[in-house]
Parts: C-alpha cells; structure tokens; sequence
C-alpha cells in the first residue's frame, strides 16, 4: 500500500499490525449484500449519519447497524468468537494433541472469516460476489494504513518532544513499519506499544492495531521483499524473518 524507503536500517524497525484487518471493517463498517444501497431512493427518509459512505468509484453507500445488521458481518463476528474460543482452550490444554487439535481448529476459523471478503471479491466463477463490498474493503483498509503514517508521523516527532522524528518506513496490506529513531530495543518496542494503543482509538471498534514485533537490523528492498532479526523480547532475537527473498537456492552449479 505504502511505497518502501528501500535500504538496510540498523535501527530497530516496529511493526504495528491490524488484528483481523478485513473481517473487522466489515463488522465495523457494517459491510454487506444487505445493507448496500443499490437505490438512492431508499435511503431518502435517513439522516445522514445513518449511512456509511465509501469514497471510490461512485461513492458506494451501506446503511450503518442501528438500521440493519449486516447478515456477513453477524457470520464473521461468530467466527471471530468461536476463534478466541478455541485460542483460549488451547492456552488452557495440559496435553500435546489437544494443543494440536485446537490449533488446527483456531487456524480454520482465522481463514474462513478472512475468506468472506475474497468470495465478495471473486466475480469470474465465484458464488456470492459483490464487487461494491469487496472494493470498499480494500479502499477503507488503504485509507487506515495510509491515516496510521499520518498519526504516527505527525505525533512521534521532535516538536511533541521526543528525540528523533518517526518514519514509516513502509505499509503493507494490514501493518506498518516504523523507524522511532532510537538505537535501542526494549524503547522501540514501547513507543511501539504505545503507538498502536493510541491510534486504535482513532477507528471503529473492533477495529484494533497491535503492536507484533521488532526487525533489528532490517533490510528492506521492495514491496513485500524484506529480511531482518525478528524480536519479540528485547533480549533475544526469535528467528530471522525473511519475506518474498530466496534464502537457499538450489538450482545454482555447486561450483558456483
């Protein structure tokens, strides 16, 4: 979504991720077959506060739920909940198997409610597609990413009395990677915290952005290519985490 400041950043780099990004704007946003307004005419005796509407092509318009319930946002809030279930019965679990079980059960529902948006979105041999929903996801979801850089930006900074001006240094599809300035791993991860604390309140519930990790050092070398240690302590590095780069390539002459 957001263009990357490509390079190699040793500071460390926070990254502030949207929790269920697409199935929470369509609950947020009451998104749904049954509360687009196809006809200007019914929504004529509505205030205007009543009615969300998606700047795009055509400004498409959904009546907001103190009107109607949306029947996918009432299907993906189930999943939701039957996920948090499962999660929490899993931490709960004594035994490996079950864990397992639970997990796979967990991991299920995650893409089944991520899914509703992609069958609204599949107009050549879909079911249900409806491109009017599956657009205004994605366009409320570009508009948050690109509302976080702003917020970000526009309080991280030397004038509101911190040491180093905050940069997104790119946003993907649901997160953001910020460069706080500072060198040091355990302040990242706070302002980091901080960061997604504060600017969650900006949006809609259940509309939630989290902070996941720290990348220290972190190279960075195009839109969805990037590599970095990967920290969720501020002490010892998890993994490192390497997207959309080969790491091992096994079609290359030994002699090489």
């Amino acid at each position: 979504v957001l263009e990357p400041i490509k390079g190699y950043y040793v500071e460390p780099i926070s990254t502030l991720d949207f929790a269920s990004l697409y199935p929470s704007i369509m609950i947020a946003h009451n998104l749904c077959y049954s509360t687009l307004v196809i006809d200007p005419k019914e929504i004529q005796h509505l205030k205007e506060d009543d009615v969300t509407t998606v700047q795009g092509k055509g400004n498409v318009k959904f009546v907001k739920q103190n009107v109607k319930k949306g029947v996918l946002p009432l299907i993906v809030e189930e999943l939701i909940q039957a996920r948090k279930k499962a999660k929490r019965l899993m931490a709960e679990a004594k035994d490996k198997m079950t864990k397992m079980v639970l997990n796979g059960r967990q991991l299920a529902l995650k893409i089944s409610a991520n899914s509703v948006y992609g069958y609204t979105g599949a107009s050549a041999g879909g079911q249900l597609p409806c491109l009017e929903v599956a657009l205004s996801i994605t366009t409320l979801g570009r508009c948050m990413i690109e509302k976080t850089k702003e917020k970000v930006e526009s309080f991280y900074n030397q004038q509101n009395g911190y040491k180093h001006n905050a940069v997104v240094v790119y946003g993907d599809t649901d997160s953001v990677m910020v460069k706080f300035g500072t060198s040091d791993i355990a302040e990242a991860m706070q302002l980091g915290k901080e960061a997604a604390e504060r600017i969650s309140k900006e949006f809609l519930s259940p509309i939630k952005l989290e902070f996941e990790k720290v990348y220290c050092p972190y190279l960075l070398l195009n839109k969805k290519r990037y590599a970095g240690l990967l920290y969720t302590n501020p002490t010892k590095y998890d993994k490192m985490d390497c997207k959309g780069i080969e790491t091992v390539r096994r079609d290359f002459c030994i002699l090489i």
